[in-house]
């Protein structure tokens, strides 16, 4: 972390002193300057040092004895940088509005001229080095839970025991309204942590246990593991939840942590029905458990999980990688499969037209379906219900906590200022249309994305996103960019021999695409979430190809990771190029000589070259072509909505009804060269699957 200087620091209230007014704890920003009298000499020392810097006018500055003689460029070079005096005048300049005087064009000073322009870039310096700061929770200890609990603005309770051996123990309490936390400690190692509930909902009380074993896993050491480096960064995460829960409810009215556990009930009828529903389809009705609900998960209406995969609270997972493969016998691999989930939560409403939380274990209904559907043979509607509003009572205490909600009956209600939040994890990134039609879903306004109105920022790329540039480079949005990896590819062949190829994989953005990353959306009724179900599908699957052909860590084209690390992950380097990047090096041919003289491992070559071209608009496309014996394979595939493949043109089967490949016997068609890339999960491995079988 880089360390502030006074520009950044001033902002800081033991620095700020007494304003011009006397008035204390107000920011300089609230007062006009104050300006000296024109026989006061320009104290350029104490403007260096000052918090706020020289605030006159720049006439004031060019009038004053320090800054007589640099106005002009005949002047500059007199000036002896060696002096105490000078070199605090300077400083001066800089740190205040010094580039009023024509000092722009001075050469070295437009990086700095450009770092201290604005107050706003100062103020968001500043408040990215506070951010950094709380993002460290400490270590595990008395003292750290302490400061944590103090932090969450939750009551702290210590007492002290005696064990049998002798032995004094410790026990916090650390207390909200509604949950409370127990952590036992023996010379600062938790031995033993309880959560309990005190409010009247079942629906809570059944669940609690699987949070407080997530909650002392996360305390308690790993085998091996020193207390010295064990962090509070995952306790934290799970217990601030519940106390944000805890902090937001209103008693008498609405219990956050009721309104959740109720909301997962619905869901889990809901995946109930979506279960039996699949176990009575022919095709799935030999298929193992595990595969049953990993259909319903990735298909049909998510999956509902509360206090599960090391997270507290309740999450609707909705895609998952090798959802296809089976689990080994004895053993869970569940907990290894990356899972795509939305966190649900609460957060307090602070603006317009967002809908307030309600508390119902009747978001749908009994039935699930509505019977008069069933009649017509047709695709099953949802009886989707609508909650009533929570009704707070007119008190003083509800003043601030609740806010008038006109009813369709046009009578008015008073009704919490919490609503329901989902925290999408991992973010999804999504093309800028996507990203509002999903705000849309939701029934809100997308938020503002430019809140500075500055027209010549322009939003991020989709590639930019997913393939962040290397920090102090620049991409021309309008120009191609190339990303290229190489890694090395296990396989097995049609005679059951394990084989490790190394591709060469190309991937080429030729139309930038501006997109978002979508981490959190408010939103007031479940049905909103499965309604967005197939396009966060459609997009977890393109992240899926592209992580497993292309990777998304940042390395140099001359890195070279240890064979270690290459058997593990199959990678071994890869690199981010512009065609820029490309012409520097056909104009520099003997760059691969000079690699090789200074002792740069050089890639060895590799078996295929495998090149791909993306677009995302206006929906996810890929062009893929690599060598296939005598010729060259040229498939161009599409990622529909739920994550499916449609091969839209291909050169490798034939035309049907035509000629077409045989595989023992059986024709290949394209819907299964789809779900062969569907089952695999990555170009590569789909690539020498099609050469190794036609």
């Amino acid at each position: 972390m880089s360390t502030p200087t006074p520009a950044a620091m001033k902002h800081a209230p033991s620095q700020q002193g007494r304003t011009p007014s006397g008035q204390q704890g107000r920011t300089p920003s609230h007062f006009p300057a104050a300006t000296p009298p024109v026989s006061t000499p320009f104290n350029a020392a104490q403007a260096a040092f000052s918090p706020r810097g020289q605030h006159s006018s720049p006439q004031h500055v060019k009038k004053s004895p320090a800054t007589m003689g640099m106005t002009g460029q005949s002047t500059m070079s007199s000036l002896n940088f060696d002096s105490p005096s000078t070199a605090a005048a300077m400083g001066a300049l800089v740190m205040g509005n010094g580039f009023d005087m024509g000092l722009e064009g001075v050469a070295g000073l437009d990086g700095v001229s450009a770092a201290y322009a604005s107050e706003e870039e100062k103020l968001r310096r500043l408040e990215n080095i506070i951010k950094m700061l709380n993002e460290k929770k400490g270590m595990v200890s008395e003292a750290g839970l302490e400061r944590l609990a103090q932090r969450l603005g939750m009551e702290l309770l210590s007492e002290e025991h005696s064990t049998p051996g002798g032995r004094k123990t410790k026990t916090l309490a650390i207390a909200g309204s509604a949950v409370a936390l127990d952590i036992v400690l023996d010379n600062n190692i938790v031995q033993n942590a309880t959560l309990s509930y005190h409010g009247n909902a079942d629906s809570v009380t059944k669940h609690i246990d699987a949070a407080s074993q997530i909650l002392l896993k996360d305390l308690q050491l790993l085998p091996g593991q020193s207390p010295l480096t064990k962090t509070l960064e995952r306790f934290a995460t799970n217990f601030e939840r519940l106390a944000k829960l805890d902090k937001l409810s209103i008693v008498p009215g609405l219990d956050c942590h009721e309104a959740l556990a109720n909301m997962y009930s619905s869901l889990e009828r809901l995946h109930e029905w979506d279960m039996e529903q699949l176990r009575r389809d022919h095709v799935m009705a030999s298929k193992p458990d595990f595969l049953i609900a990993s259909a319903a998960m990735c298909t049909k209406h998510g999956n509902p999980v509360m206090h599960e995969r090391g997270q507290v609270g309740l999450a609707l997972q909705y895609w998952k990688e090798r959802r296809f493969v089976a689990e080994p016998k004895g053993q869970d691999i569940s907990d290894k499969s990356k899972v795509w989930s939305m966190l649900l939560g609460c957060a307090a409403i602070d603006g317009v037209g967002l809908p307030p939380a309600r508390v119902s274990e009747t978001w749908i209904s009994n039935d699930i379906v509505k019977q008069d559907d069933l009649a017509d043979n047709s695709t099953p509607v949802l009886d989707w219900q609508e909650p009533e509003h929570v009704s707070l009572p007119q008190t003083d205490e509800n003043k601030d906590a609740g806010m008038d909600l006109l009813q369709a009956d046009l009578s008015t209600t008073r009704v919490p200022r919490v609503m329901f939040t989902a925290t999408f994890d991992p973010p999804v990134i999504l093309p800028q249309t996507e990203w509002a039609r999903l705000y849309a879903l939701a029934g809100i306004e997308p938020p503002n994305m430019n809140p500075s109105n500055d027209f010549n920022r322009q939003p991020p790329t989709f590639d930019a996103l997913f393939f962040p540039l290397t920090p102090g480079t620049r991409q021309d949005p309008s120009e191609a960019r190339t990303i290229v990896r190489r890694h090395r590819v296990p396989m097995i062949n049609t005679y059951n021999d394990s084989l490790t190829k190394t591709h060469k994989n190309s991937l080429f953005i030729y139309k930038p695409i501006y997109s978002q990353e979508l981490s959190e959306l408010p939103f007031g009724h479940p049905r909103q979430l499965v309604e967005m179900l197939p396009v966060l599908r459609q997009y977890a699957f393109l992240s899926t190809l592209l992580e497993s052909s292309f990777g998304r860590e940042e390395a140099s084209a001359t890195e070279s990771k240890t064979e270690s690390s290459m058997q593990e992950n199959g990678v071994e380097d890869s690199d981010t190029r512009t065609m820029k990047d490309q012409l520097a090096d056909f104009m520099n041919p003997d760059d691969t000589e000079a690699k090789a003289h200074s002792g740069i491992p050089i890639s060895v070559p590799a078996d295929l070259s495998l090149d791909v071209i993306l677009w995302v608009h206006p929906s996810p496309h890929m062009q893929v072509v690599f060598p296939m014996r005598n010729t060259t394979a040229n498939i161009t595939l599409s990622i529909l909505e739920g994550g499916l493949v449609q091969i839209i043109h291909e050169n490798v089967i034939g035309e049907e009804p035509g000629p077409v490949k045989e595989i023992n016997g059986r024709n290949v068609t394209r819907g299964q060269l789809a779900k062969v890339l569907e089952h695999l999960e990555d170009l590569s491995k789909w690539a020498e699957w099609i050469r190794s079988r036609l």
